[in-house]
């Protein structure tokens, strides 16, 4: 069956896709590329497009000419960034497009278009201006909130189980290890982890953390820490002892503080802070599961 292929529709379409996964690559590789920069890349992109006029190139040829052009269509959107910056982009606008295409393949045999046309990275279709902008905005909203999905929960590797003891009581959550944690008790320079105070629930039950009975049962000190609004306090205690658990070992000390938090720490991932000391302290006690 033969394809009609107008000329100022295969530039638009193509122009108007390599923009759509341009934006993929920026999120897939946290760029920030200049809209300006990448629109002259999605000029080059439809420019690109010609080339299935051209008869009866080789095979060797078009994979080539492919592989130089995804690199001048990234140079115009990124500028010089460095080599390794460069095979990552790279990497992930291939990956983008191999998606792409693959989306297409799919359309093609499930629904057979007639005017449906893939010459390598080159698509053509006639297709409704309105329904192809609308199809783009849906496929990169559903991208951008997987992306942002798994860019919010924390790596495996930073997630442990913590167990806090006090009184022969014990709380257990997952919990996050936190570079950026550098809480410590004022008086005497301990380590603070942050924990919810839901999680506490088995140890404090309903305690009113700012009535002084409680206070002084709990020995409750105010551990300096930076909030939203400037600096604040957070109450906390020594307990009798924490154990943090990876998949191959556990961790056991007892100096530490716990700072008490009232707010949520994270939608459901973890329920407790570490500090990064606590891995590297030499009064904590490796032991076995």
């Amino acid at each position: 069956m033969r394809v009609v292929v107008y000329a100022d529709i295969l530039f638009v379409l193509n122009a108007y896709l390599t923009y759509a996964l341009l934006l993929v690559t920026d999120l897939l590789c946290r760029a920030k590329g200049s809209r300006l920069r990448r629109a002259l890349a999605a000029l080059l992109g439809g420019a690109y497009a010609f080339v299935i006029f051209v008869p009866k190139l080789p095979g060797f040829v078009l994979a080539l000419s492919r592989l130089a052009a995804a690199a001048v269509f990234l140079l115009a959107a990124y500028g010089k960034s460095g080599l390794k910056r460069f095979l990552l982009l790279y990497g992930g606008f291939f990956a983008v497009n191999f998606v792409f295409a693959g989306l297409m393949f799919a359309l093609w045999h499930t629904l057979r278009p007639k005017s449906l046309l893939c010459f390598g990275s080159v698509v053509y279709f006639n297709i409704d201006t309105l329904l192809l902008v609308t199809l783009t905005a849906v496929c990169y909203a559903v991208f951008y909130g997987i992306h942002r999905l798994l860019e919010a929960r924390p790596p495996r590797r930073s997630l442990f189980r913590l167990t806090v003891t006090l009184g022969g009581k014990s709380a257990r959550c997952t919990a996050f290890l936190d570079s950026g944690n550098r809480l410590q008790e004022p008086f005497s320079g301990l380590p603070a982890i942050v924990v919810e105070k839901r999680v506490l629930a088995p140890l404090l039950g309903e305690a009113d953390l700012s009535d002084a009975e409680t206070a002084a049962r709990l020995h409750l000190r105010q551990i300096p820490c930076r909030v939203l609004t400037g600096e604040g306090t957070l109450p906390g205690f020594r307990p009798d002892e924490i154990v943090i658990r990876s998949a191959q070992e556990a961790l056991r000390t007892g100096d530490v503080y716990v700072a008490i938090s009232e707010t949520p720490l994270c939608g459901g991932d973890y329920g407790a802070l570490l500090h990064p000391n606590l891995m590297e302290e030499t009064n904590v006690i490796l032991c076995k599961k």
